[in-house]
């Protein structure tokens, strides 16, 4: 099997599972006990928390843990839509349905939320998120890469320029595709809340984090329980997650960006020249995420195609519930929006793989298009 979906999900390291199975074993505690069984536990909440937070260059207690990147969002967004402060909120077209559909519940609830459409190549403009802030906007969230096409975008230039304009908005990102992959540090970008996931990074499933900065004491609570991650995130914590999410971000090794970089180049550089191939995505990109469109064979005849010779990709965000449309092509304006598929790359992909993709992609294109 080639797997070739990691923006969807990766594989988890043999590491992580190894330091996962420890735990489980010796560390089964509830971090809240004060036992020594629940002390042990709770050692282990306070080394991964120690260990995210100098990832990220900020304090441990600015980090909360999640259930992933969607509740991170979800609780981030809640929280600082606050009406006292602003009725409009202000995102992009692009973002993950986790930020979208919250977006939408936020409209439902009495807010202006304003969404700019990316440009032609899948970017998003600062200037135009930082245009529509004004004196009643409370909230700003913009994606740091975007989980189709791969786009980076200027989020310190949107934060800089947003709090100028109002400084008591609160930028949030979601860092989501990012993290471990290029350098994500808040205080660097500028930014008041920031969501990460483990599972993007061969950590296991079902386990985030939210960056909140230090000072903002005013979110308001879409979560009620118990107390646990002062009262941001109640709920017992998932001891053996996090202790494998921590094991994952010790392994981020960004020095291996060049060698994916020169993966994803041979990649699209081949498949393009094969004529009447198309890149979906802008110049500033993830080297970690390559949408390609190819005439004449639609996405899903494509996708079970290569799943036919065990090549995982995808035509859309997994999220999308197997909707072969792509609402970010769409909002792009992509002309081969229907023929898209989207590799996505990890440490473990190799240059072996992506040659066997690229003979079975040349196969199954004369196949269709003759």
């Amino acid at each position: 099997m080639i797997y070739l979906d990691n923006s969807a999900t990766t594989l988890i390291a043999p590491e992580v599972i190894e330091e996962m199975t420890s735990c489980m074993r010796e560390c089964w505690g509830n971090p809240s006990s004060t036992h020594a069984v629940g002390r042990e536990a709770g050692r282990v909440l306070k080394n991964a928390r120690k260990c995210i937070a100098e990832s990220l260059g900020v304090s441990e207690g600015e980090i909360y843990f999640t259930s992933g990147g969607t509740e991170s969002d979800n609780i981030a967004l809640l929280g600082a839509a606050n009406i006292k402060k602003g009725k409009r909120v202000v995102t992009s077209s692009i973002e993950h349905d986790a930020v979208l559909k919250t977006m939408d519940y936020l409209e439902a609830m009495g807010f202006e939320v304003i969404k700019i459409d990316p440009e032609a190549d899948g970017s998003i403009d600062p200037g135009k998120v930082i245009a529509a802030v004004d004196d009643k906007t409370c909230l700003v969230s913009v994606m740091h890469v975007n989980n189709e096409t791969g786009a980076i975008i200027d989020i310190e230039k949107i934060a800089k320029g947003a709090k100028a304009k109002n400084a008591r908005v609160l930028v949030h990102t979601d860092a989501v595709q990012s993290f471990g992959h290029i350098e994500t540090k808040p205080y660097r970008m500028g930014v008041d809340l920031m969501s990460v996931s483990s599972h993007k990074i061969h950590g296991p499933k079902g386990v985030g984090a939210l960056f909140v900065k230090s000072g903002i004491n005013d979110l308001k609570k879409s979560v009620f329980g118990g107390g646990q991650e002062k009262n941001i995130r109640p709920g017992t914590e998932n001891t053996f997650g996090i202790a494998g999410f921590a094991k994952a971000v010790t392994m981020i090794d960004l020095s291996e960006n060049e060698r994916i970089r020169n993966l994803r180049e041979k990649m699209k550089s081949e498949l393009l020249s094969l004529g009447k191939v198309h890149y979906n995505g802008c110049e500033n990109a993830s080297d970690y995420i390559l949408n390609l469109s190819f005439e004449g064979v639609r996405s899903e005849v494509m996708l079970n195609a290569l799943d036919s010779k065990g090549i995982c990709v995808s035509s859309a965000s997994a999220c999308a519930g197997g909707k072969h449309k792509s609402y970010v092509l769409a909002a792009m304006k992509a002309k081969f929006a229907d023929n898209a598929i989207r590799f996505s790359f990890s440490r473990y992909t190799t240059e072996e793989e992506i040659d066997k993709t690229i003979e079975a992609i040349k196969e199954i294109i004369k196949m269709f298009r003759r």
